[in-house]
């Protein structure tokens, strides 16, 4: 029997994480994942501060461990459901066992938030998670800057739902001292919205960055730009359908220290998707946010 992570969580998540433990055997594995599931078993408990706390008209931010509660019936449909799958491999199984802290971001429909809605919590934890649930019709800018303290193999999971004709920037600038990162940011967009990533991914030692959409219907847009600099393997795959959908990769990296396989579609339909790959010298000054997090290092 698995010690509640939080003093109080919801009978169904409690569940889910048993859960999670009794059939990760049956998921596949990922290629080195003992590296991190080995030392979760030692039971570290994160500790995490400032998280975005925000309860407005069109907007709600809070720690994942509050919105568990709070918005318990939209998280119990969607978290780990639409974007990262638990099922998909005994790492997210376990990272689901796992998580310890995180952000919660919920964006009313029909909205236009004219800044960006940033949260840059300071945390120590090996089981990170974010959720950003963006309503039909919302537009927004998300931005992510976390620093996490621990030196445990780490897994850093963010999921974006993203509603029909919605339209979306997603950026993320995070830092941490882990000795392996598995930095994942998964999405489901809906019929007719457009998601963009500018994901800053900057390590000093080694990291797996693992990128997904799930693009639900016709007319709806990836286009995720990705910067690494550092010893990092990146995964990135697609899957959706619809007239009018695709998507489009972008990289800028350091060829000697990154790998990865070609951009593809994961099991789905056959989709329209392009990869277009560049030394990270070459970082356009059109790419001006992602330019100037990573000269600032």
């Amino acid at each position: 029997m698995m010690a509640k992570i939080w003093k109080q969580e919801p009978a169904w998540l409690e569940k889910k994480r048993q859960l999670a433990v009794l059939l990760q055997s049956r998921f596949p594995t990922l290629s080195g994942q003992e590296e991190w599931v080995d030392h979760w078993q030692k039971k570290t408990t994160g500790v995490s501060r400032g998280w975005l706390s925000l309860q407005e008209d069109s907007l709600t931010a809070m720690p994942l461990e509050q919105a568990v509660n709070e918005y318990s019936t939209l998280l119990q449909e969607n978290l780990m459901e639409k974007a990262i799958f638990w099922q998909d491999n005994q790492l997210a199984a376990m990272h689901l066992a796992n998580i310890d802290c995180g952000q919660f971001i919920y964006l009313r429909p029909q909205i236009t938030q004219e800044r960006p809605v940033v949260f840059s919590p300071h945390r120590n934890s090996a089981n990170t998670h974010n959720i950003i649930v963006i309503s039909a019709g919302a537009n927004a800018v998300i931005e992510e800057r976390m620093v996490n303290d621990t030196l445990l193999p780490s897994y850093e999971g963010t999921e974006i739902l993203v509603g029909a004709n919605a339209h979306v920037t997603y950026r993320q600038a995070n830092r941490s001292t882990s000795k392996n990162i598995y930095r994942t940011i998964h999405a489901y967009q809906a019929h007719g919205s457009t998601l963009q990533f500018e994901v800053a991914s900057q390590v000093q030692t080694k990291a797996t960055v693992d990128l997904y959409s799930f693009l639900d219907g016709q007319n709806t847009q990836w286009t995720p730009t990705i910067a690494l600099s550092g010893t990092q393997q990146l995964t990135a795959l697609v899957d959706g359908f619809g007239k009018g959908t695709s998507a489009t990769l972008t990289q800028y990296r350091d060829s000697e220290a990154v790998t990865g396989a070609p951009f593809k579609v994961k099991a789905g339909e056959p989709l329209p998707i392009s990869e277009d790959i560049h030394p990270l010298k070459e970082l356009a000054s059109s790419e001006r946010w992602l330019k100037q997090i990573m000269t600032a290092e």
